[in-house]
């Protein structure tokens, strides 16, 4: 199977793209959620993060995102700490999910796609990008939490234009471009490189 990485720094909207491939009939596994459900599932992980975090991670038997964003984006060794503890198990899952999926490809979509080595495992990678001030805006919006917040999370993250090397394309995700035609774009650039690879 043919498998698609889609990341993004946070705020640039690549769960809008990942909706717009989708509908164009893609699986897609997106890998933030899946690390949630890992985390609820997994009692050897859940006895760890309880270990380091204390019991108020988890409120009753669902996890506090808002306290462990809070340590993570604040503290780089929680952050490594957590990384390193769950990365390894949503791999793990991503291949088994792979296995099941029919079509010509499959995504994930990953926010720390770059930073975890995930996309080394990738057929095919995307970064989708908008300037950072549209980014703070949206995230300030949608999580509402204040701009140093937003600012300490974009720091957590991978350099956009270190990520941009990486990438084997780029979609633009801000008031300038239209997304889709950008996304069709794309599914036709896959398309045609895996009809290339099947002659």
């Amino acid at each position: 199977m043919f498998k698609v990485g889609v990341t993004g720094g946070i705020g640039s909207g690549k769960s809008v793209v990942c909706r717009i491939f989708r509908n164009l009939g893609v699986a897609i596994y997106e890998a933030d959620n899946e690390a949630r459900r890992i985390i609820v599932e997994d009692t050897d992980i859940r006895k760890e993060l309880v270990k380091n975090f204390g019991n108020k991670l988890f409120s009753e038997g669902q996890l506090d995102r808002k306290y462990l964003a809070a340590r993570i984006f604040s503290d780089s060794d929680a952050r490594i700490f957590v990384n390193g503890l769950i990365h390894p198990r949503v791999r793990e899952d991503f291949m088994r999910w792979t296995e099941n999926q029919e079509g010509a490809y499959v995504i994930e979509e990953a926010a720390l796609l770059f930073e975890s080595g995930a996309w080394k495992e990738m057929d095919f990678n995307i970064l989708v990008t908008a300037k950072e001030e549209i980014r703070i805006n949206r995230i300030m919006n949608r999580d509402g939490i204040q701009r140093g917040d937003v600012l300490a999370r974009l720091a957590s993250q991978i350099d956009p234009y270190e990520a941009a090397k990486l990438a084997d394309l780029i979609l633009q995700n801000d008031e300038n471009e239209f997304v889709i035609p950008q996304v069709l774009s794309a599914d036709r650039l896959i398309r045609d490189r895996l009809s290339g690879e099947n002659v």
